[in-house]
């Protein structure tokens, strides 16, 4: 089963050197399978860094070939952005954003928009509205 978790290791969290950072790491089982860091910015939750533990760098870096990731490495990836989103979330945001280039590439397969210099998703796209309140009852 794999999980992900914040985790409140202040070495881990403060190497971004941004306030009120999160840090947040993929499990399956006791083995680390990657991990995503956050921190809020303006109005959105910033995506600082994510990695996962395949021979594959997720950033693109520039000048050099991008490596595609398969089904489950993508699956991965698609965990630690909702786990994100989750987490972004909860604080009251309404979306998750990116300014690192190296990583547009791939995101721009999770539904992430150009916005000015960041790549945005709003998290409506991936969190529906789960409340029952506006359907009618039966009143028999």
């Amino acid at each position: 089963m794999i999980t992900v978790k914040p985790t409140d290791n202040l070495e881990l969290i403060n190497q971004y050197g941004r306030e009120n950072a999160a840090y947040l790491i993929m499990r399956e089982e006791d083995k680390e399978v990657g991990f995503i860091s956050i921190a809020p910015f303006k109005s959105t939750y910033e995506i600082l860094d994510m990695s996962l533990n395949i021979d594959k760098p997720l950033k693109r870096e520039e000048g050099k070939d991008f490596a595609p990731l398969n089904a489950n490495e993508l699956g991965l990836v698609e965990i630690l952005i909702r786990a994100a989103g989750s987490y972004a979330f909860n604080k009251d945001s309404w979306s998750l954003s990116v300014r690192d280039k190296s990583y547009f590439d791939l995101l721009k397969k999770f539904e992430f928009t150009p916005s000015g210099d960041f790549l945005v998703l709003y998290l409506n796209k991936i969190f529906s509205n789960t409340c029952c309140c506006n359907t009618k009852k039966d009143t028999n």
